[in-house]
């Protein structure tokens, strides 16, 4: 008998080598298997202790820890109380071990954490277990232990703005910040400002920001989208290099000091930007926020921010535009430019009347608001530009008619360099002759200029 069960060691034994022999994952040093586990969320990266020996306390100095939740059927069985995993999970992380980012959503809205009712079963099916305050212990931890990323993004069941004027955001580690549906009050823009001496990027999207400043010589990257603006704010980064400021309501932002700005895109509407402007929610698309808002390509030129999308500014051209002192002249360092408005948009046009010289701008894309009566805002940007390599113009989707009278005749310019000249438009759009006529008498050959058309709305109901 003894003999017997030696033999069934023996083998198990033999099995147990050669599946160790076949592990080559759990063979690679502690760096890559991070980066492996990196992809998954805290609770499966947890579940992995089970695997082998090797991992059994891999988790535990993890440099990433996500418990954002958008599908619950794409992260599989999730814990029964989230709130309690996650305090566990921070508490009994390796001290020694550095955290690099913390990803989570805010907490939905007027949430009462109720377990009585719950079987033992109960994994996470109906609701989210856990409140403001579990965010803001959460955001604190992570600063105060060094984390160099933190992202914060609004819960689609969410409609109200995640107050952060209590989370003291004080850190000399921290490199980049994404907020999504926060608000930010003069305490804790101050605090970016003047307390983050690392901070490099900061992403700002669907924001409440009430301020006057953001001040920052370590910011490289600035993103600022669809944001409340409710004070006059001013940005100040004299070592910026990237800058995004898409769709801001009730007020642009002001710019200063962005010398070594290298890629600028700047997409204003005009019926966002006055006093009697009321701000209306929008739903959180999950999908679209998990996304990294800085791997925008600006090196084209030619992004999806079609001003297509930007509603008519009509009727309001009575009412106080407010904020965009010196956008334009802020750029003039740039090399890539993308500035997309509708048709007689207020604060381009009022800031190019002061229009500095762009001589590092390679890339420039317009929108509808370079298309006014002979073609001004287009033909001084191209004065201005002489060391220009490609342009693209995106006219508005639904225009086929030509408003005012269009005479480009005498104008020139001179950008030898210019080698792309692409305009997006509707098939309809009758501009586009003119605009090739403009082009090939300034000296721009025929072959240098393409036309990629779009159908137009009524188009595409047709299709439908």
């Amino acid at each position: 008998m003894s003999r017997k069960k030696t033999k069934v060691d023996a083998v198990e034994g033999d099995a147990a080598a050669a599946a160790a022999a076949n592990d080559r994952l759990s063979a690679l040093p502690d760096d890559l298997l991070h980066k492996v586990t990196s992809f998954l969320r805290s609770w499966e990266v947890a579940r992995t202790c089970v695997l082998s020996r090797r991992w059994r306390n891999l988790w535990a100095s993890a440099p990433s820890i996500d418990l954002r939740v958008w599908c619950k059927s794409r992260h599989g069985r999730l814990p029964r109380q989230l709130a309690r995993f996650a305090n566990h999970l921070l508490l009994l992380r390796d001290v020694s071990a550095p955290l690099d980012t913390l990803r989570l959503l805010s907490s939905p809205t007027r949430y009462t954490p109720d377990y009585s009712y719950r079987p033992k079963d109960y994994y996470y099916d109906n609701e989210e277990d856990y409140s403001s305050s579990d965010v803001e212990m959460w955001i604190r931890a992570a600063v105060n232990t060094g984390a160099r990323s933190i992202q914060l993004t609004q819960h689609p069941k969410d409609k109200a703005f995640a107050d952060l004027d209590s989370v003291p955001i004080i850190s000399c580690h921290l490199k980049h910040l994404h907020l999504s549906g926060a608000t930010l009050h003069d305490k804790t823009l101050r605090q970016l400002s003047s307390q983050c001496p690392s901070l490099q990027v900061l992403e700002l999207s669907k924001c409440c920001l009430d301020g006057p400043q953001i001040s920052s010589a370590s910011l490289t990257s600035l993103a600022i989208v669809e944001c409340r603006i409710m004070a006059d704010l001013s940005v100040t980064a004299p070592n910026l290099v990237s800058l995004r400021c898409v769709s801001p309501y009730h007020r642009a932002p002001s710019f200063e000091n962005m010398g070594s700005l290298a890629r600028g895109t700047i997409v204003l509407n005009d019926s966002f930007l006055h006093d009697k402007f009321e701000y209306k929610y929008k739903d959180i698309k999950p999908d679209v926020s998990e996304c990294d808002a800085s791997d925008s390509n600006h090196d084209n030129c030619d992004s999806d921010a079609d001003n297509d999308d930007l509603r008519s500014s009509e009727g309001f051209y009575g009412a106080n535009v407010l904020g965009g002192q010196n956008v334009i002249c802020s750029l003039s360092n740039a090399t890539s430019l993308e500035l997309i408005a509708h048709a007689g948009e207020v604060i381009l046009n009022r800031e190019l009347e002061m229009c500095p010289m762009f001589s590092n701008l390679k890339a420039l894309s317009l929108g509808e608001w370079c298309m006014a009566a002979d073609l001004h805002p287009l033909i001084l940007f191209l004065q201005h530009a002489p060391n220009l390599e490609r342009l693209f113009l995106k006219l508005k989707m639904d225009h086929t008619e030509i408003e005012g009278n269009i005479n480009p005749e005498g104008s020139s310019f001179a950008c030898k360099n210019l080698a792309v000249v692409k305009i997006k438009c509707p098939k309809e759009d009758e501009r586009v002759h003119v605009l090739a006529q403009f082009f090939v008498s300034n000296g721009i050959a025929m072959e240098k200029i393409s036309v990629d058309h779009r159908p137009t709305r009524q188009t595409c109901k047709s299709w439908a």
